[in-house]
């Protein structure tokens, strides 16, 4: 089955600079909600914004003591709105915030590839890691896995389970990631196609 086309995402004032300054692993496990969220799916950390309604989303992420916050909607014209980014104390939007976007130039229309965006090392990559992460997710989901019998039937430790569901993927590479797939039950093919003419730079994509 195909994927669902990723809602274009649209960083907001200095929404992508402050995430660029946020620690490698936060910028990471940002970036794969932020994926998520293109997907029309919801990252395990990611809750309601309270005060502001439905459809404003936080994302809380810690790092060696610090916690670093992302607040985003997607209840515009089919965007992903990149809101806000900072670190310390919880997020405050006004809830005239995201409506005053459509009227507003101080935004950066991304890419479509948040990894790229963030100038994250080998982008294509980073997201391909991300939907297999999304995959692999999905199905511990599915068959409601708990952290410690996901982590025995994947032989890693529970921690690695952790980061793995959080997006944090520095530390697993793409056949790895392929083998927890397999190791879950799922078949896995991978076609290799010649670029057509004018198709710029080869692309690496998980469908």
């Amino acid at each position: 089955m195909a994927n669902p086309p990723l809602k274009p995402v649209v960083w907001v004032g200095d929404s992508l600079e402050r995430l660029k300054g946020f620690p490698a692993d936060v910028q990471d496990e940002v970036g794969y909600a932020l994926y998520l969220a293109q997907c029309g799916g919801s990252h395990q950390a990611a809750k309601p914004l309270k005060g502001l309604g439905a459809g404003v989303i936080e994302v809380v992420s810690d790092h060696r003591g610090d916690t670093f916050r992302a607040v985003y909607t997607v209840r515009l014209a089919g965007r992903l709105y990149v809101l806000h980014n900072g670190s310390g104390e919880p997020a405050r939007c006004t809830s005239s915030g995201s409506d005053r976007v459509a009227n507003k130039k101080d935004y950066i229309v991304g890419s479509g590839n948040v990894f790229a965006d963030l100038d994250r090392p080998r982008p294509a990559e980073a997201l391909a890691k991300a939907e297999l992460a999304r995959k692999i997710g999905g199905i511990i989901e599915r068959r409601r896995l708990t952290q410690a019998v996901a982590a025995t039937l994947l032989g890693i430790d529970q921690p690695k389970v952790s980061a793995l569901t959080r997006g944090r993927l520095s530390g697993f590479s793409l056949d790895r990631l392929v083998r927890f797939l397999v190791l879950l039950g799922s078949d896995v093919r991978i076609v290799v196609k010649a670029r057509s003419r004018g198709a710029g730079r080869a692309r690496l994509l998980v469908a």
